[in-house]
């Protein structure tokens, strides 16, 4: 089966395609600057440059969050588009399990940092046995010195954690001064690779793992959106009243 996957969870952009398994082309951009004008180009470009037409496609996967809010929804709307019409089923993958396979045969526990603004920071823990990936800590909001109270606990595992993503950058400080063994890996390989994204969806078929309907995919963000907190919010009182 033929695995069409993309990944505009942050400022990079990834697509690549997998056939039963096997990487047959891949691109990545460091910048994709606008995913909405970036992504389906690129989608025409790997497949042209593989000879095929999207229809050969058997499955969709991609990272559907966390991660910038306008970018997941344009990856959302991009699969169902792509999907919906050939009647394809979707993968949906996690951000964090797609960075932290970069670093699968690095002999370290994995942590992931996204940059979530507000003092918190979007992570997650994983330990890798070969390529099989074992998650310590499951995707989750928190505030960096949460993360880093965990670590130096009894609760989470010792040795080197290697830390990537941009979350890493914005708290190099701390980690260096509040993780014993923290390895703050280079910037290159903070980049998602759509080839992780559709060697996860590829395991996950085969562990028995069941993709979903265009209709079912959902962005995963963590946190509401400023929409969503501001529509929330109570009214302004009338005009010379005090809020309570």
């Amino acid at each position: 089966m033929k695995i069409l996957a993309f990944d505009t969870s942050s400022r990079s952009g990834s697509v690549a395609l997998l056939d039963d398994g096997n990487l047959v082309r891949e691109i990545t951009a460091a910048d994709a600057h606008t995913h909405a004008l970036w992504l389906m180009p690129a989608i025409r470009d790997l497949l042209d440059g593989c000879g095929l037409d999207v229809s050969s496609v058997g499955l969709f996967a991609l990272t559907v969050g966390p991660g910038s809010f306008t970018g997941l929804r344009i990856g959302v709307s991009t699969a169902k588009g792509l999907a919906w019409p050939l009647h394809r089923k979707v993968m949906a993958v996690s951000t964090l399990e797609s960075l932290a396979l970069n670093l699968r045969f690095s002999g370290m526990t994995v942590c992931p940092m996204l940059d979530a603004r507000k003092g918190e920071v979007y992570t997650a823990l994983y330990r890798f046995s070969g390529i099989k990936m074992e998650a310590v800590l499951r995707d989750t909001l928190m505030a960096p010195k949460d993360l880093f109270a965990l670590l130096s606990s009894g609760d989470a595992p010792t040795g080197q954690v290697a830390f990537l993503g941009n979350g890493a950058a914005v708290y190099k400080k701390e980690i260096e001064g509040a993780v014993k063994d923290a390895h703050i890996v280079p910037e290159p390989l903070w980049h998602i690779r759509a080839s992780n994204v559709a060697l996860i969806a590829y395991e996950g078929l085969l562990s028995g793992r069941t993709p979903l309907s265009p209709s079912e995919l959902l962005p995963v963000y963590l946190r509401k959106s400023e929409a969503e907190i501001k529509g929330k919010a109570p009214p302004p009182p009338p005009s010379g009243q005090k809020a309570s």
